[in-house]
């Protein structure tokens, strides 16, 4: 039995999502937006050094680990759900999926800050790559999808 059903060959037609077309951020806008995230994430951490600089001994250990693990996930939580920190949003900065412009979850986001600590490490190598990179996107970047955007 035989396949009588039509063929239809669509032409290869290159798909081009609005993300690709967007003004990415670029070096210095990018800088600012990072200490916007670092005021926001010292804000929420504050109470957190409080207790660690209060006590000592065991009690600060754990509040020091609790304090890491709360705003490592808070500020991936804000780039997963949102685009970035609301400081880093109201200054019109987002961290967007490079094919189609959504918001990346939280798991990319945790994975973008760990591979961040990464490009930060040989003299911000992977920070500067984004000089000569076409789309501005950071190692971070390249390793979550991500594209850094200015809206």
């Amino acid at each position: 039995m035989s396949d009588t059903s039509p063929q239809w060959n669509a032409p290869a037609v290159p798909i081009v999502s609005a993300i690709a077309s967007e003004e990415k951020a670029g070096f210095w806008l990018r800088f600012v937006a990072n200490i916007c995230d670092g005021i926001m994430v010292s804000l929420f951490s504050l109470p957190f050094a409080i207790l660690s600089a209060s006590t000592k001994g065991n009690i600060s250990s754990l509040s020091q680990a609790a304090q890491f693990i709360f705003t490592f996930f808070l500020l991936a939580y804000w780039i997963g759900n949102a685009g970035g920190s609301p400081l880093r949003r109201k200054l019109g900065v987002f961290i967007l999926d490079e094919t189609d412009g959504s918001f990346i979850g939280i798991r990319r986001g945790s994975i973008r800050i760990m591979m961040s600590w990464v490009s930060a490490f040989v003299f911000l190598y992977g920070y500067w790559s984004m000089v000569w990179n076409p789309q501005k996107q950071t190692w971070h970047d390249r390793v979550a999808n991500t594209v850094v955007v200015k809206r």
